[in-house]
């Protein structure tokens, strides 16, 4: 008994004996050490134990690493991890020590603080259809873009560039080309950084385990930065094993010969990572390009609905009015001003509606059979057989729909069309002068309820973006209806091909 227990203190003396004189053969004292304590060969074997401990606590954190990146997937995990005689064992489920508010504020004031904010650019909303098509014809090039103050010196790009925003949204579509290449490799350096943490947390862990005997913590971390929120100790249950079976998240062999190659492990989760980051940069860069962003607006974001204004001149021919024969023509016109609605049902049709104010103006020679004219609450009298200069003018209101149908030229933004139209118009108010060599008169009031006009228009123009149009279009059919010359009726109002009418459409 007495020599068992001398001998671990003589060693140790020795040890301590050996141990400066390391490297100093010569030295005399260090000789009689030697001959006592043959350190040779004990300073080997202690520095081979030492490396043996090295290289068993260099793996229990490997180990421990590996295990606390597949520990859980929520973002903050609270773990218990065991160790026995100072090296990991295993990673068991363990109840939360913090409420979800508690576990936040220390997230918070460990993670996000830390974490510099960075400014993030935005998609500006996608460009029409007609935009797309003039930006195209205008491309920005990299010298505009590495330019100051970009801008175009085509007279035309400049008045585009001012209604479709071309350089800005070029500079926005390289901006987040570049975004997303940074985010890609921000990532990548996000999971490597994670690895590198998690070993940095395992170590931390391990410089716990200071005892040889069993020990347990219940570690509180963040798991995507593998950033430590708490670190305490917990108990271990004597029969923990024997009486219930913890559900372990892996188990491991607790012999430290048999830890497994965990840098191959590591190099394997590396690899995968950057496998999917490889398709994610796929994705990314799939969904920033300017040009496929250009064909997704062109798909499911075109516009298809237009208001806008009108404006219109007419020459409409008569040779009637309100039942009475016009023998000569000398002058007629007209003016239209209203606004529309228009819905483009693909590229090629399309249906309008609207509501106009218009204003008829004529100059007519007319040959009287009658002896009076009149219209609710005027008279003109006039002689038997007697000629009249006539020059009515009326104000409708007039409400026009019709369809237009299109000719696309491929991707130019300039498509010609042919359209059929139907007008429906109501007289409201009229002034009719008349003058002859013995007389003249001025007969002016609101219309019969009876009064309408009805106009088919066929016609052809030409559309601009969708924006502009002109059109010229022909009287095609048309019917006139009254209550005049004390009996109703109805009389064909223009003369077809002799009237026709020219309009302008501003959308917006």
């Amino acid at each position: 008994m007495f020599i068992l227990a001398i001998a671990p203190f003589a060693q140790n003396v020795c040890i301590e004996l050996c141990t400066p004189c390391a490297g100093k053969k010569k030295d005399q004292t260090c000789k009689k050490i030697e001959e006592r304590c043959q350190c040779a060969a004990l300073l080997d074997s202690v520095s081979t134990a030492k490396s043996a401990r090295e290289a068993e606590v260099t793996a229990s954190i490997d180990k421990l690493s590996f295990e606390l990146q597949l520990a859980c997937e929520n973002k903050i995990c609270t773990r218990k991890v065991i160790f026995e005689n100072g090296l990991f064992k295993e990673i068991q489920n363990e109840g939360q020590p913090f409420t979800d508010e508690e576990a936040q504020a220390l997230y918070d004031a460990k993670v996000l603080q830390s974490q510099s904010s960075m400014t993030r650019i935005e998609p500006l909303p996608p460009l029409n259809e007609e935009c797309t098509a003039f930006c195209e014809g205008c491309p920005v090039t990299d010298k505009m873009l590495k330019a100051k103050k970009p801008k175009f010196k085509d007279k035309f790009c400049k008045k585009i560039e001012e209604s479709c925003k071309c350089i800005e949204y070029a500079i926005n579509a390289k901006q987040l080309d570049e975004q997303a290449k940074a985010d890609s490799i921000a990532e990548l350096e996000s999971k490597a950084q994670r690895i590198e943490n998690a070993k940095l947390l395992a170590k931390q862990i391990q410089d716990q385990a200071t005892e040889d005997s069993a020990q347990a913590f219940t570690i509180v971390f963040a798991n995507k930065e593998m950033v430590a929120l708490d670190i305490q100790k917990a108990e271990i249950a004597i029969k923990e094993k024997e009486q219930e079976p913890v559900a372990t998240v892996e188990e491991k062999p607790a012999d430290s010969t048999q830890v497994p190659n965990l840098q191959e492990s590591n190099d394997k989760l590396a690899s995968e990572t950057a496998i999917s980051e490889q398709d994610q940069d796929k994705r990314v860069f799939h969904e920033v390009d300017p040009l496929s962003s250009s064909k997704n607006a062109k798909s499911s974001e075109s516009r298809s609905t237009y208001f806008g204004l009108v404006l219109a001149f007419e020459r409409p021919r008569s040779e009637d009015y309100y039942g009475l024969n016009l023998d000569e023509f000398h002058d007629a016109f007209g003016i239209n001003l209203g606004f529309f609605f228009r819905k483009y049902f693909n590229r090629f049709i399309s249906f309008n509606i609207g509501l106009n104010a218009v204003f008829h103006y004529g100059d007519y020679d007319i040959y009287y059979e009658y002896d009076h004219l009149y219209n609710d609450h005027a008279y003109l009298y006039i002689d038997y057989d007697s000629w009249e200069d006539l020059k009515p003018s009326t104000i409708m209101a007039e409400i026009p729909f019709g369809f237009r149908f299109g000719i696309p030229l491929g991707s130019l933004p300039i498509s010609p069309f042919i359209s059929t139209n139907f007008h429906i118009r109501k007289p409201i108010y009229q002034w009719i002068y008349s003058e002859s060599d013995k007389h003249s008169h001025v007969y002016n009031d609101f219309t019969t309820a009876s009064d309408w006009e009805f106009i088919h228009f066929l016609g052809i123009g030409l559309e601009i973006s969708r924006y502009f149009s002109l059109e010229l279009q022909s009287y095609s059919g048309n019917f006139r209806t009254y209550n005049c010359n004390e009996d109703a009726g109805a009389e064909q109002g223009y003369i077809n091909s002799k009237s026709w009418r020219i309009k302008l459409e501003v959308a917006f």
